[in-house]
């Protein structure tokens, strides 16, 4: 069984609506949050991105909590939900070469708006080869999983193209030979989460406009922060709507944008291409049933604040987060080179990630760092592409805590292996359950989870964590 967290949740009996009551409630919440992560500490490379602006944590809260009740199901009745959504996506087009033809939809993450991308491209391809028609999504094998997900619920066929194993990036001679009649939608990075390189879009797109394929950038990552770094002089290459044959791209507020959990932005080339994303049903006895998005009923409240984000910063606030992150990224760099790290990639963006010319030593370097309270990823080793490495998604924060990670990785490079780690590898001898069991114990689950799904054929690995996700959430 893996072992988390539990909570209890029981409905007692008696005077409800009390202040008691109340405190009691968030008592216990604070509590479970305390289990957690805490961002503003600056020592978690992955998953939120942090400026460490205390005033600009408060203006998210404050803007979240008043649109708390707000439903964008209907803007006819919260009007402000589409007036925010128009300007939120109007900053958005600002950053990325869009012209007034380009459109676009606000969604709840990177993942719907890849959902509507594919749905786009599904659209278009039916229309054009039959109703019944399975199409094909050509993505690099770097492209994110959301990608393969969409195709999977959408009834399309992803398809992998091998990346130059030098620069990570697409291989577009290979790309060009999977290209076929089935060609739905071509999918490219602007970064690819797990080396962080920009494949190259414009030779990507100048290509699938020739054959009258739709080409979608995943700018999720790099939508909100390629921009800043190319105004401040880093050699970021185009991207967006000025590379003709980009038919739509997704740039996530919640990441780079600084907005909390959750925002996207989905752009499209134009107003028809959009069509193919919105449901429609006026055939039931109900309200007119409109849906631009997945969801139906959803909140303005992350909406909101995203809005109010890029209001309180502005383009003047973004470009001062941005030079922090390129200093934080500056001297991480330059510091872990110190200590023997190399890049397996070339550097473009605010995600690093460095490997160690020993297995053994970078497996002690992120046990002994997980154990001081430095949370990274680790990712796995990719036969002819990447050996086992370090995932640092760098926030502005981290130049802040540049100098103590750093000490720290120096110490823990000169420290043995601890305990928990021969434990851990342990585990495995003594086969996939036994190993899985220990998953939830502590904060070297990642190096676990990667040596385990090592040790397994792949179809074999996926049934086992199918079966791991039910006893979970078993209740």
């Amino acid at each position: 069984m893996v072992i988390f967290p539990s909570v209890s949740l029981q409905v007692k009996s008696g005077a409800a609506y009390s202040l008691a009551r109340v405190g009691e409630v968030i008592g216990a919440l604070r509590a479970l949050k305390a289990l957690d992560v805490d961002p503003s500490t600056g020592r978690l490379f992955t998953y939120i991105y942090e400026t460490g602006l205390e005033e600009l944590r408060e203006v998210t809260r404050r803007a979240f909590e008043l649109f708390l009740d707000t439903n964008a199901l209907d803007p006819t009745v919260f009007r402000s939900a589409m007036a925010l959504e128009r300007e939120v996506v109007g900053f958005a087009k600002s950053l990325v070469g869009a012209g007034e033809e380009v459109v676009g939809t606000a969604t709840y993450g990177g993942t719907e708006s890849i959902m509507l991308a594919v749905k786009a491209a599904r659209w278009a391809y039916r229309r054009r080869a039959g109703a019944a028609s399975v199409g094909e999504v050509l993505l690099p094998v770097t492209g994110h999983p959301s990608i393969r997900k969409a195709a999977h619920y959408l009834d399309m066929r992803a398809v992998d193209v091998p990346v130059d194993p030098e620069t990570k990036k697409v291989d577009v001679e290979a790309l060009k030979e999977r290209v076929s009649g089935r060609t739905a939608l071509i999918v490219v990075s602007a970064p690819n989460f797990p080396y962080g390189t920009i494949d190259p879009v414009r030779d990507v797109a100048e290509y699938a406009a020739d054959k009258g394929v739709p080409v979608h950038v995943d700018a999720c990552l790099g939508g909100y922060v390629l921009p800043f770094m190319r105004e401040l002089g880093e050699p970021v290459p185009p991207f967006g709507f000025e590379v003709e044959g980009v038919s739509s791209l997704s740039m996530d507020v919640h990441k780079y944008g600084y907005a909390p959990k959750g925002v996207s932005v989905l752009l499209f080339r134009t107003g028809e291409y959009k069509e193919g994303t919105i449901y429609v049903d006026l055939g039931w006895p109900g309200y007119p049933f409109i849906n631009t998005t997945v969801l139906s009923s959803r909140s303005v409240a992350p909406l909101a604040a995203a809005w109010a984000v890029a209001k309180y910063l502005g383009r003047e606030g973004y470009l001062e987060l941005t030079r922090r992150l390129l200093e934080a990224r500056a001297r991480i760099l330059r510091g872990l080179g110190e200590l023997g790290f190399e890049s397996v990639a070339p550097v473009e963006s605010p995600l690093l990630a460095l490997t160690l010319p020993s297995e053994e030593e970078l497996f002690k370097f992120y046990a002994n760092m997980a154990l001081r309270g430095w949370v990274m990823g680790l990712q796995p080793r990719v036969e002819g592409v990447a050996p086992y490495n370090v995932h640092l998604t760098l926030s502005p924060i981290h130049e802040r805590v540049a100098g103590e990670f750093l000490g720290d990785a120096r110490e823990a490079l000169e420290s043995p292996p601890p305990p928990e780690l021969e434990q851990a590898l342990k585990a495995l001898e003594a086969g996939p359950l036994e190993a899985a069991s220990m998953i939830g114990r502590g904060p070297l689950d990642s190096i676990l989870i990667a040596k385990l799904l090592e040790s397994i054929p792949p179809g074999e690995a996926e049934d086992l964590a199918r079966k791991l996700v039910v006893e979970v959430f078993r209740v």
